[in-house]
């Protein structure tokens, strides 16, 4: 797997082989982030995080920051090697936790972007946005990636401004309404 853009840019990401570990596919991350626009000096909190490189494009295109919460030890340790041979160590911060439980860590806090790929079709994207509410996390938007054959029912509070599908994937682009 290749970072698509930015200054990373066709460095090659090694991914450990974990039962039920699906990384975005590079066609949907490059639709994603056309869809973002410029991603430069923006905070990602980037949940599920899996292999990383969610956190890792951002960062190549010129986020400001990112954290990532994996519950798995073993990706977890990949990705803080990854960090360590990229020199990303100030800019990227990796957690160990459940997505609930690295949540509560951050209660109270602001991110501009959220990005969410969690186990498909476990009931996740539902919830995800009632966890952002009940920690009182904000953000600009949040972006969910589940199988396209859910169809999530958002909370009240939250608006899917629009979904996009990528083959088995669907990104849905959410906000709070004001």
């Amino acid at each position: 797997m290749r970072i698509t853009a930015g200054s990373l840019r066709g460095r090659v990401l090694n991914v450990p082989d974990v039962e039920g570990l699906r990384p975005t596919p590079a066609k949907v991350r490059q639709a994603l982030f056309n869809i973002l626009g410029s991603v430069e000096e923006l905070s990602l909190l980037d949940l599920f995080s899996g292999s990383g490189v969610m956190a890792l494009e951002a960062l190549s295109r010129g986020a400001a920051s990112a954290l990532s919460i994996e519950q798995n030890r073993n990706l977890t340790r990949n990705l803080s090697a990854i960090r360590t041979t990229w020199r990303l160590e100030e800019a990227w911060q990796i957690k160990t936790a459940t997505v609930e439980k690295g949540l509560a860590m951050l209660s109270g806090q602001k991110f501009d972007l959220i990005f969410a790929d969690p186990p498909y079709q476990q009931g996740f994207t539902d919830r995800l946005p009632q966890w952002l509410d009940q920690h009182g996390i904000g953000c600009e938007q949040l972006v969910i990636e589940e199988s396209a054959r859910v169809e999530p029912l958002w909370p009240a509070g939250w608006q899917c401004k629009q979904s996009r599908r990528y083959g088995d994937s669907t990104l849905h682009f959410l906000s709070r309404i004001a």
